[in-house]
């Protein structure tokens, strides 16, 4: 069997533009979550949150640089398991932090204090900031899982 270059050419070139546009490099792909905040300030923080299956996070100042948190019905686990209405929650407390930098997308850091190793596995701990609605203020969230499957993880003021 003797294979001709012309067809085989065409061929490659189609495979290879449906790889590059499946993998997402086109620009053109659809976002999962809300819009990233890229100018954020921990002042633009401050506040309580709520989230699916009754999830409370409150993130607070107590004055200087100490920023700390509290959280109620907050996911045991950070995959995709925490979206449903059985997953295990807790009750915790810790410090919270800005790590993004001017520019950036917005991003936060749960640090928990006092949290028992028994629970089934480490709890949401980092949290995007992301363009909130009308109201002006910040939405928190977490894309869970698969990133061609959008779950997201979401809290609102």
């Amino acid at each position: 069997m003797s294979r001709h270059p012309m067809v085989a050419g065409p061929i490659v070139a189609t495979a290879l533009t449906t790889l590059f546009l499946a993998t997402g490099c086109s620009g053109d792909t659809a976002r999962c979550g809300p819009p990233p905040l890229d100018e954020v300030s921990q002042n633009d923080l401050y506040g309580t949150y709520t989230g699916p299956h009754g999830a409370h996070l409150a993130l607070t100042n107590i004055g200087g640089t100490t920023v700390t948190f509290t959280a109620r019905n907050w996911p045991a686990e950070n995959g995709v398991g925490i979206l449903r209405k059985d997953a295990e929650t807790f009750d915790g407390q810790g410090t919270w932090s800005l790590m993004s930098a001017p520019g950036e997308d917005g991003l936060i850091r749960l640090s928990f204090e006092d949290r028992e190793s028994v629970q089934p596995g480490p709890p949401l701990y980092q949290l995007a900031v992301g363009k909130g609605d009308v109201s002006g203020k910040p939405i928190l969230f977490a894309q869970l899982g698969d990133p061609d499957v959008c779950r997201v993880y979401e809290l609102k003021p």
